[in-house]
């Protein structure tokens, strides 16, 4: 059955109508979490993540705002398609903001703890996730539109797939890079770190924190999209699809918590105002060589 079908014919409701109190808690959650987030963000010059996080929020409370029009007026497709719209592509920007916390944390500790060059993560996965956006995109047109709806169908799940496939491979790369600075730390304390941000390392009660917070995040953030591509994978008509619960645990609360979670710790928060985090042409703060020992540090750090 092709969506424009299922919109007409109001199967995608097959469950209870979307709760009014649930889309209300989460936009006001939302709202409250964007409001401390861009003051932390805009106090501390933390621009990136002021356009990437906080847009990622702006799209949350535009989708549940959409759940509550569609709750207030269930007749209308326009609710349904504004809140499945927002709420599929909002982790992208939340998702974006993470990527360029981890080229900042390399500049903090070191280049020659990371497999590659700081601004090379944002360039990488914001693209996968541009690539993600447009199939997701291109699936849903032709599921609104194709004779063959299913094809359009697995094309969104194909998107979803890659998006969540893209943030594994980037939890790779977060965790090689927590792990190496864990046992330089532990071998050599802060011997083997980039001197120029020592202060900014030293007695900072709030950097632990952020990246265990940083962390939990991204595992909240993968776990909605798993999730999301299994609904997808399951119809538009399905149990998880119909049953709110599913939705309010796996998707908004996933969000949410990471919301949370960063409006307590930004970035901005752990670094001050007076950190200059600024990439050269190269990628790179300065020379990766300029640490003594180089070549001997990569050989103990390697996994």
């Amino acid at each position: 059955m092709q969506l424009v079908e299922i919109l007409q014919k109001r199967e995608y409701i097959q469950g209870a109508t979307p709760s009014l109190a649930s889309g209300i808690v989460f936009t006001v959650a939302f709202s409250l979490f964007l409001s401390i987030t861009s003051f932390s963000c805009i106090l501390y010059h933390q621009w990136w993540f002021l356009g990437s996080w906080c847009t990622g929020l702006i799209i949350e409370i535009l989708g549940y705002s959409g759940r509550i029009w569609y709750t207030i007026n269930d007749n209308s497709s326009g609710a349904y398609i504004m809140q499945s719209l927002c709420l599929t592509i909002s982790p992208i920007f939340l998702m974006a903001g993470i990527y360029n916390i981890l080229a900042q944390l390399i500049l903090i500790y070191g280049n020659n703890f990371s497999i590659l060059k700081p601004k090379k993560y944002a360039a990488i996965f914001v693209t996968c996730d541009v690539i993600s956006l447009f199939v997701q995109g291109a699936g849903g047109g032709l599921s609104g539109a194709s004779s063959d709806p299913d094809t359009g169908r697995y094309i969104e799940i194909a998107g979803l797939a890659f998006q969540a496939f893209t943030m594994t491979i980037f939890q790779y790369f977060w965790y090689t890079f927590l792990w190496k600075v864990y046992k330089s730390k532990k071998l050599f304390d802060e011997d083997e770190f980039n001197p120029r941000y020592l202060n900014l390392r030293k007695n900072n009660k709030f950097m632990k924190p952020f990246i265990l917070a940083v962390s939990i995040s991204v595992i909240l953030i993968y776990t909605r999209s798993i999730y999301r591509a299994i609904e997808m994978g399951k119809g538009y008509t399905s149990y998880l699809t119909t049953n709110e619960i599913y939705f309010d645990i796996l998707d908004g609360l996933m969000v949410a918590l990471s919301g949370l979670l960063m409006s307590i710790v930004s970035p901005g928060l752990v670094y001050g105002k007076n950190s200059h985090l600024y990439f050269r042409k190269d990628g790179y703060d300065h020379d990766i060589h300029d640490i003594k020992d180089y070549d001997s540090l990569k050989q103990r750090l390697e996994l």
